[in-house]
């Protein structure tokens, strides 16, 4: 899909762009809970929408293991529609998948990047009916912490498709761009400097 692909590869330059001194605060080994929307832009050939968006919702939980890598969990729900001639009417798409991100800043804001896998059930036509693929996922991102607690976080993601139930098995390029927001528990900072105690007498 040429205007996700674009738009990924535009949105990574940007991320990738923000300077060093973002990295202002020290990282926090934290667990987090991630509501998300936004939109998903289906490959042309899938029948659904032909290229256009479909709103998106979903709940990432992850952690962040150390300063440079965490792990989540993703699901999320978009809300399709079929446009073929033959076959109309909703075809939402459910989709869940374990990420892991690498984040280039040791800061809470940080541009990252995510790989993962997962399965994604679909609906391409009334005749096949809904049926699962395996989704590999690749995606990039910003987070920003508004206080000790709460964050913000834009991200987009390319979800490739494989082996779909279509008559040529066609693997499917799709695009999500979302915002959403979190919510940190647990864990501490991580300075970056040592600590020194004051000397006793």
């Amino acid at each position: 899909m040429k205007w996700g692909l674009r738009a990924l590869l535009v949105f990574s330059g940007l991320v990738l762009a923000i300077p060093v001194w973002a990295a202002d605060q020290s990282a926090r080994d934290e667990t987090y809970i991630n509501l998300f929307g936004g939109s998903t832009f289906f490959d042309t050939s899938s029948g659904r929408g032909g290229g256009a968006d479909a709103g998106v919702v979903g709940l990432r939980l992850g952690q962040r293991v150390d300063a440079h890598v965490g792990v989540e969990a993703q699901v999320a729900a978009a809300f399709a529609q079929l446009q073929s001639p033959a076959h109309t009417g909703a075809a939402n798409q459910y989709s869940a998948a374990v990420l892991g991100n690498l984040y280039a800043f040791d800061s809470p804001n940080t541009p990252y990047l995510s790989l993962g896998l997962g399965a994604s059930s679909n609906l391409f036509n009334k005749q096949v009916g809904r049926s699962s693929s395996l989704m590999g996922v690749f995606g990039v991102g910003y987070q920003y912490l508004l206080n000790d607690q709460i964050g913000l976080r834009l991200g987009v993601q390319d979800q490739l498709l494989f082996n779909t139930p279509t008559p040529s098995s066609a693997n499917f390029n799709d695009v999500q761009v979302t915002g959403g927001i979190s919510y940190f528990w647990g864990g501490g900072n991580k300075s970056s400097f040592p600590v020194v105690s004051p000397a006793h007498p």
